[in-house]
């Protein structure tokens, strides 16, 4: 897995940081000179007139950013509300996923859209989040387990559902904002492995015109705000300002998907020795990192659709005894959906 290195076109976002969220400053319009990247095309056979196709893809999975998100095909029924999640081993038969309404109802309750997954067979516990827009253009679902020792399998994925996803202007920034949800996998040598889920903000920053052939995108997580597997709210680690940073990825225009690129948890509590012990609040040491990729939906681009995958020694909460943050090994898969 990719560790971190911040780019520095990232840095007009951590410029701005106030208590642990970013802000972007300046002016958002493209000032680039280069060469256009975009040019008149046919439209794609299974596109029509309006720019719209059902499941017009391509979708974007986990399965390159690490071996054990297997999932590899994510089909939901808007009737039901039920999830088929493909390619996750003892999740039941027919690989079906009812909504949790208990957790949904924590998600409503601290201001997120998605929703809460569990399998409804098998012999293992998956937990999953999930979101598909109010547009119908794109939809994210993320899902681990806790039955392994390890972070066991799992999946990330990000669908583009209708148009083709071109940004309407060559000669333009664009500001698209949304939210993010995730399950973290926790592998705690005490109590054994563990589920909590992460609901958050997301804004991605779009410059179609510079880099002059690929364009750049970036952006932050932020807001996060942490649930165990049941919806409760864990409030050791609520409101300590941290947040993801997503770093500079170019643009495939082919197919106006956008290519991985580091992410890097900031802020927050951090370790203080041992990172598998005692930590404290603040700090820059990145203990969480990973990657992210993503694409664009819609006729005209009106959403961007990402997944997140990040490993490493994260803090799960406090110890009653000694009043410290507690750091173990944590894998967190998720996805975001933002609009412009």
């Amino acid at each position: 897995m990719n560790r971190i290195i911040l780019a520095l076109a990232l840095a007009s976002v951590l410029a701005a940081c106030t208590g642990g969220n970013p802000n972007d400053s300046g002016n958002d319009d493209g000032i680039g000179t280069g060469t256009q990247p975009l040019v008149d095309e046919e439209v794609p056979d299974n596109v029509d007139e309006e720019g719209s196709t059902d499941n017009s893809g391509p979708d974007v999975y986990g399965t390159e950013a690490n071996d054990l998100l297997t999932m590899n095909d994510v089909e939901f029924d808007t009737a039901t509300g039920e999830l088929v999640l493909n390619n996750m081993p003892f999740d039941g038969d027919d690989n079906l996923y009812a909504r949790d309404a208990t957790v949904s109802t924590s998600f409503r309750n601290a201001g997120s859209s998605f929703d809460a997954y569990r399998n409804v067979g098998g012999s293992n516990r998956y937990y999953a989040v999930f979101r598909q827009t109010d547009s119908g253009y794109s939809r994210v679902t993320a899902a681990g387990t806790d039955n392994y020792v390890t972070f066991g399998f799992g999946g990330v994925a990000a669908q583009r559902l209708k148009g083709n996803g071109a940004l309407p202007n060559a000669d333009q920034s664009y500001i698209f904002d949304g939210e993010y949800a995730a399950v973290r996998t926790i592998i705690d040598p005490d109590t054994g492995s563990e589920m909590q889920y992460v609901a958050g903000t997301v804004r991605i920053r779009v410059d179609v015109e510079d880099f002059d052939t690929t364009g750049a995108v970036e952006g932050y997580i932020a807001d996060r705000t942490f649930f165990d597997n049941n919806g409760v709210l864990i409030d050791d680690l609520n409101g300590t300002g941290e947040f993801i940073t997503l770093s500079t990825a170019e643009i495939n225009f082919d197919n106006w998907t956008i290519g991985s690129s580091d992410a890097s948890v900031v802020g927050g509590p951090q370790p203080t020795t041992d990172p598998n012990n005692l930590g404290g609040l603040g700090g820059g040491t990145t203990t969480v990192a990973g990657t992210w990729e993503g694409l664009f939906a819609g006729p005209n681009g009106e959403e961007v659709a990402g997944i997140v995958v990040m490993e490493g020694s994260g803090a799960i909460g406090i110890d009653e005894t000694t009043g410290d943050y507690v750091f173990v090994q944590v894998r967190e898969v998720g996805g975001f959906v933002a609009e412009r």
